[in-house]
C-alpha cells in the first residue's frame, strides 16, 4: 500500500500518467496526472467518479468531498494511507490531524503529507470548528452526568433492598425499603422491575405531578375538567441528555374525591395521523386535543360522550 506522497512521486518523476490502487473488491482509487505538478485521485467502483476525492501536490494534498456513507471503506483507506483520519463523531464530519487537532470538514481543505493542517483555514470554518468541539464537550459531559446519576440510583436501590442471595443484578429482591429512595430515582433506574417498586410506593399520579409540563389543550366535558399536557421526562434521552424526551398525558379530576389522575396517551404525530395504515394511526392521537386523546383511550376515531344510564 503506497502513501499519497509515493503515488505523487511515482507519477510526477517518471513517465507515467495513471496508477490504480485496489481498496476492496471492485473498489479502487485511480490516480491520474493532470499536470507535471498535480495528481488527482478518483473513486472507482462500477464507474469512475467525475470529481476527484483528493488532489495531490508537491507538499500537500487537497480534499474535495467527503466520501459517501456507502463508501466508508474509502474513508478508512484514506485514513490508513495518510497521517490524518476522517471520522463522523456525533453526526459531525471531523478531520483529525496527526498532531491531535481537529477541524470540521470543508471542500478544498489542505493537509500536509505529514498529516498536519496547512493553515490558515477560512475564519468561518475555524469558528464552526470551535462551536462543534464545544458542543461535543458539553454533550460528553452530559452523558457522563447521566451515567453517574444512573449508577448512584442503582447503588441506592441495592442499599435499600434485601436480596435472596448475593447476585443482586439478576435476582428479585425479597424486600425493598422504598422510603430510602428519592422519587426521581424512578427515572434513573435502568431495571424496569426496580422502577416498579418506586411507582407502587409513590404512585404514578404523584410522580407525574412533580414534572415540568405545559397544557396542550383543555376541555370541560359533562362538568368534568380535562387537560392534555406534555411533560418533560428527565434522564430519558441518552442520545442527548440535555434534551428531555416528551410524554403526553390526560390530566383528569375525580369528581367524587377531587383527586388528580393522569393517563398516558401517544404523542401527537400529524404524519402518523394521516397514514392509511391503522397500526400507524394507532401510534398517535389524531389531533392535539382532549377529545382526540379520549377517543384514542376508548378506541374511537371521534370521541363520543357516554350516555348515563338511569
Amino acid at each position: 500500500m503506497c502513501t499519497f506522497k509515493q503515488h505523487y512521486n511515482e507519477l510526477t518523476r517518471k513517465k507515467k500518467y495513471a496508477a490504480r490502487e485496489t481498496i476492496f473488491g471492485n473498489l479502487s482509487l485511480i490516480f491520474v496526472k493532470i499536470t507535471p505538478s498535480k495528481v488527482n485521485a478518483y473513486e472507482m467502483s462500477w464507474r469512475l467518479q467525475s470529481e476527484p476525492v483528493v488532489s495531490l501536490y508537491k507538499n500537500h494534498l487537497k480534499l474535495h468531498y467527503w466520501p459517501s456513507q456507502s463508501n466508508r471503506v474509502v474513508r478508512r483507506h484514506l485514513s490508513s494511507i495518510a497521517k490524518f483520519s476522517l471520522n463522523c463523531i456525533q453526526d459531525r464530519r471531523l478531520v483529525t490531524f496527526s498532531d491531535g487537532s481537529k477541524s470540521v470538514f470543508f471542500k478544498g481543505m489542505k493537509i500536509s503529507y505529514r498529516g498536519k493542517p496547512v493553515l490558515p483555514y477560512p475564519r468561518k470554518y475555524v469558528e464552526k470548528t470551535k462551536m462543534v468541539l464545544q458542543e461535543m464537550r458539553e454533550r460528553k459531559n452530559a452523558v457522563q452526568r447521566l451515567y453517574y446519576h444512573r449508577a448512584m440510583a442503582g447503588k441506592r436501590f441495592e442499599a435499600a433492598a434485601v436480596f435472596e442471595d448475593d447476585n443482586k443484578r439478576w435476582r428479585t429482591p425479597k424486600y425493598v425499603d422504598v422510603s430510602q429512595l428519592p422519587m426521581d430515582d424512578v427515572f434513573k433506574l435502568q431495571n424496569v422491575s426496580h422502577r416498579k417498586y418506586i411507582i407502587d410506593h409513590y404512585g404514578m399520579d404523584a410522580i407525574l405531578a412533580t414534572l415540568d409540563h405545559h397544557a396542550i389543550d383543555s376541555a370541560t366535558i359533562k362538568g368534568n375538567p380535562y387537560e392534555l399536557i406534555e411533560v418533560d421526562i428527565p434522564f430519558s434521552n441518552w442520545r442527548d441528555p440535555e434534551v428531555n424526551q416528551k410524554g403526553t398525558y390526560l390530566r383528569m379530576v375525580n369528581p367524587s374525591t377531587s383527586e388528580i389522575h393522569f393517563e398516558g396517551v401517544p404523542n401527537y404525530d400529524k404524519w402518523l395521523g394521516r397514514s392509511r395504515e391503522k397500526d400507524e394511526r394507532d401510534e398517535t392521537i389524531l389531533s392535539p386535543t382532549v377529545r382526540a386523546a379520549l377517543a384514542w383511550r376508548d378506541n374511537e376515531t371521534r370521541y363520543t360522550i357516554p350516555i348515563k344510564l338511569t
